[in-house]
């Protein structure tokens, strides 16, 4: 038995151990390192399985990475109408959760490029031909490649509803819970003034994007503007994601932009470790086609 197949058999024991059927609620909604733990030993010498203890913290994380999640959720937690989103903090590692209005999955996919969406052409012509044929094929390359290229640019400048001034690209990976793949620095027109806002991105290659590591993201670095003295004049923070998919034989990279956030509202949401009831509404979706192509794209 593989251990992707084994993280099913943790999930029911925990939540066995927590639901009450007669009201169809759990009586206690978060999962900590230490429970994962305990639970992964039981399960060892009652069920035989080959799942280590190390690492709990990123449990969830790592389920929640395959494209399969939804076919390994066990059904049980499905049919109870439950599903589960990261939590940090204090050896937090998840909630089991009631399942949204209207949702019919464990884990739906939202960031998916529409076929409507427009397909947009970007130079590739000034990256170096040397680093076209030695791209990888992973987030890092896939940021390199927008930052470069400067696809989240070209984005704001021609599709966003947002009246751009300036764009900067500011760092990447910056070390955190949850970790954010790059935050770039936008200044826009808005009523009459220019306002400042920290544009955080996710990243990923093959992976699905995942809305609660974003939300998280955006918790982080409202609380981050807050506490630094030379970003006190920022009051917004753009969630944006990126994806590489394949459209009509063609590899695209897809950009989703998300409504602004306020950072009152974003510290308001970490504090209070709610940051995943923060509204994250996809405000336009576009997919950008490298000529000539890029490896690892």
């Amino acid at each position: 038995m593989s251990r992707d197949s084994e993280k099913p058999i943790v999930f029911s024991h925990l939540f066995n151990s927590v639901y009450d059927p007669d009201s169809g609620n759990v009586r206690e909604s978060t999962v900590t390192q230490q429970h994962i733990q305990e639970a992964i030993m039981i399960l060892q010498q009652e069920e035989g399985i080959s799942l280590q203890v190390g690492n709990p913290a990123n449990f969830l994380k790592d389920f929640l990475r395959s494209h399969s999640r939804n076919a390994w959720w066990p059904q049980e937690i499905a049919d109870a109408g439950f599903t589960a989103r990261q939590s940090y903090g204090e050896s937090r590692v998840f909630d089991f959760i009631p399942y949204a209005e209207g949702q019919t999955v464990p884990f739906p996919d939202e960031f998916l490029l529409p076929d409507t969406a427009p397909i947009h052409p970007i130079e590739a012509v000034s990256l170096p031909s040397a680093a076209r044929a030695l791209g990888r094929g992973d987030e890092a390359w896939l940021i390199q490649v927008c930052v470069n290229q400067r696809i989240l640019q070209t984005h704001f400048a021609l599709f966003s509803d947002i009246d751009v001034v300036d764009l900067f690209h500011l760092q990447n990976s910056l070390k955190g819970r949850p970790e954010i793949d790059a935050v770039f620095l936008l200044v826009f027109n808005a009523g009459g003034e220019q306002k400042k806002a920290l544009m955080t991105l996710e990243a990923k290659r093959k992976d699905p994007i995942l809305p609660d590591q974003i939300k998280g993201q955006v918790g982080l670095m409202a609380k981050q503007s807050r506490k630094r003295v030379d970003l006190s004049d920022i009051e917004f923070i753009i969630p944006a994601a990126t994806s590489v998919i394949r459209r009509n034989g063609e590899t695209i990279i897809a950009i989703f932009e998300m409504e602004p956030i306020s950072v009152a509202d974003g510290v308001a949401a970490h504090d209070s470790r709610t940051s995943h009831d923060l509204p994250l509404v996809i405000a336009k979706s576009v997919g950008y086609a490298l000529s000539p192509k890029v490896s690892g794209i």
